[in-house]
């Protein structure tokens, strides 16, 4: 008895040493994260606008009941979907092949590797600079090259009209984001057993049977975060669109980061883009589930 209350002593000392290594960081969290989450979910029910005055009202769910009767917000929520699934997809598919492609190279594999991940640590205002210039529609190197010197198209392509300016954004973001996905497949494919390979190839399976049987269940984790990551990343990219579009022509490329900047920032109508705020955090929320869900079922399914 003596030595159960000893070692549930000495558990309970070692547990609050490792609660008080971690508190400076949940404190932090706590200051930075979650109470001005719940401020925002506060906002959202008032009419604050510091234009009028900084103080405000409590009126409920009005806010929604604006963002809903707004004629622009069906074509905003269709953007922000489309814009989340297209690089998602997009960017795991690129860089499932360049993570291949990758960990066949025998030489300098770290400087290519280097090179692969040099997008991913560029500054989103470099990167949005960068492709505004290349993409520019009169005096561009994408137009220059394809019209005014290899004479490929008839004309200028106007990358950012209202018909090109979101997949122009989603060329960018994917641009943007598979350095990282790729560094982490190729990681996650350098981790699989080779023995699976061999017995594989003994087996009869060519190159791409042993990428569905062997590389795909083998990367199947780092695969969920990853896809997982770059959705959350992108449903809240907001820099690179800014300098790239700023959301035009119109609401042609607006997603809802671009409305809450504007609305907060522009319009200084903090409740209403605390309302915006609060609908985009519950839509990222429906994604993470579903694609959690759907990835223990496919657990589930395995075992």
């Amino acid at each position: 008895m003596k030595k159960r209350k000893k070692v549930s002593k000495l558990a309970f000392h070692e547990a609050l040493r490792g609660y008080l290594f971690i508190a400076p960081a949940l404190i932090l969290l706590l200051g930075l994260l979650f109470l001005p989450m719940v401020k925002g979910f506060g906002y959202s029910l008032t009419d604050f606008n510091i234009l009028k005055s900084w103080d405000y009202n409590f009126i409920g769910l009005e806010n929604f009941q604006k963002i809903l009767k707004n004629r622009d917000f069906p074509v905003i929520l269709k953007n922000e979907v489309f814009f989340a699934l297209t690089v998602t997809v997009i960017t795991v598919i690129v860089s499932i092949s360049i993570a291949l492609l990758l960990n066949s190279v025998k030489r300098c594999k770290n400087i290519v590797r280097a090179l692969v991940f040099m997008p991913w640590v560029l500054p989103e205002v470099v990167v949005g600079s960068l492709w505004r210039w290349l993409l520019n529609g009169e005096k561009g190197l994408i137009n220059s090259v394809l019209v005014d010197y290899w004479h490929v198209l008839p004309e200028h392509i106007q990358f950012f009209s209202s018909s090109l300016s979101l997949i122009s954004v989603c060329m960018v973001y994917i641009w943007r984001t598979y350095p990282y996905v790729t560094i982490m497949l190729s990681a996650g494919m350098q981790g699989i057993d080779r023995g699976l390979y061999e017995a594989a190839s003994i087996d009869g399976c060519g190159k791409i049977k042993q990428f569905r049987y062997v590389t795909l269940p083998g990367l199947k984790y780092v695969l969920s975060i990853c896809s997982l990551m770059a959705m959350i990343w992108t449903m809240n990219g907001f820099g690179i669109i800014n300098i790239l579009t700023a959301g035009g022509p119109g609401v042609s490329s607006t997603t809802l980061p671009m409305v809450i900047y504007k609305t907060a920032f522009q319009k200084f109508r903090f409740g209403l883009a605390s309302g915006y705020s609060v609908i985009q955090f519950f839509i990222i929320m429906v994604f993470a589930l579903i694609y959690l869900k759907m990835t223990k079922a496919t657990k589930e399914e395995e075992v």
